[in-house]
């Protein structure tokens, strides 16, 4: 019994250390919050650009020019990133909503790693972001809890 119990707190310590502590991170030109790996380094915060970077991610937030833009267009603006980034192993576009925004993401292979791309359209003023998600291998849950996090300040 104590083998067994044994090894469950090792498989569980395990796990726990490999995982990725998150923490709230902000661009302030647009108020947008979203969690990212504690301790991640921020690379370029422009009015255009929000870079973050560590070992295992590589995190891109662009602003879009929405103007004219609606919700059914993010399926064709992701696509068009997607293709011109050379992202291979496409996924299905798959359509999703959060509290602040209407989204629409897919994932694959960006050279040689993991990728999740997204495109953000604010319900209310009708801003859009586009998300790029580099990651490592083993990193898909800590992905989709970035993706799923994205605030605006009210």
């Amino acid at each position: 019994m104590k083998r067994i119990l044994f090894f469950v707190f090792l498989c569980w310590a395990c796990l726990t250390v490999g995982a990725q502590t998150l923490a709230p991170v902000t661009w302030t030109a647009y108020g947008l919050t979203f969690q990212a790996p504690k301790g991640i380094l921020v690379e370029e915060d422009t009015e255009e650009t929000f870079l973050l970077n560590n070992s295992k991610f590589y995190i891109t937030v662009q602003s879009l020019d929405s103007d004219g833009m609606t919700k059914a267009d993010l399926k064709s603006v992701l696509k068009d990133y997607a293709n011109d980034d050379g992202v291979k192993e496409q996924s299905e576009l798959q359509e999703f909503e959060l509290s602040q925004f209407y989204g629409t993401c897919l994932k694959g292979i960006c050279e040689e790693d993991r990728c999740l791309y997204a495109c953000l359209m604010t319900k209310e003023a009708g801003s859009a972001f586009y998300v790029s998600i580099i990651y490592g291998e083993g990193e898909e849950n800590e992905t989709e809890g970035i993706l799923k996090s994205f605030v605006m300040e009210e």
